[in-house]
């Protein structure tokens, strides 16, 4: 794996996609690096997992990452899912729409309170 600041980071390439593994905290101190790493793996790959199981914290500017990798994902054509985020990592990425927006799920119908 790889050392920044806070996190670490472990890609895996496979011939049908590749998987970026995080771990640790990543704020607006290792945004700019998640972002360039993201990039980086959809300009290079067809599908892109980003496994978040052992993340514990996330904060807005690598929501913005996510968001910014979600759209250069899409106009490349490029599968960008996030996978295993759990606790206060999953509850923003809830509560943000983000998680809906790349759970690799198809969109079901709205749910009605």
């Amino acid at each position: 794996m790889a050392l920044e600041e806070t996190w670490h980071w472990r890609v895996d390439v496979s011939a049908d996609r590749s998987v970026l593994t995080l771990a640790g905290e990543i704020d607006m101190s290792g945004a700019d690096g998640f972002e360039h790493l993201l990039r980086e793996m959809i300009g290079q790959a067809r599908a892109v997992e980003v496994d978040m199981e052992r993340l514990s914290f996330i904060d807005s500017t690598v929501l913005g990452a996510l968001v910014a990798a979600h759209h250069e994902a899409v106009d490349r054509g490029v599968d960008l899912t996030v996978v295993n985020a759990a606790n206060q990592v999953r509850r923003v990425l809830d509560m943000t729409g983000i998680m809906q927006l790349l759970d690799g799920a198809a969109p079901g119908p709205p749910v009605a309170f």
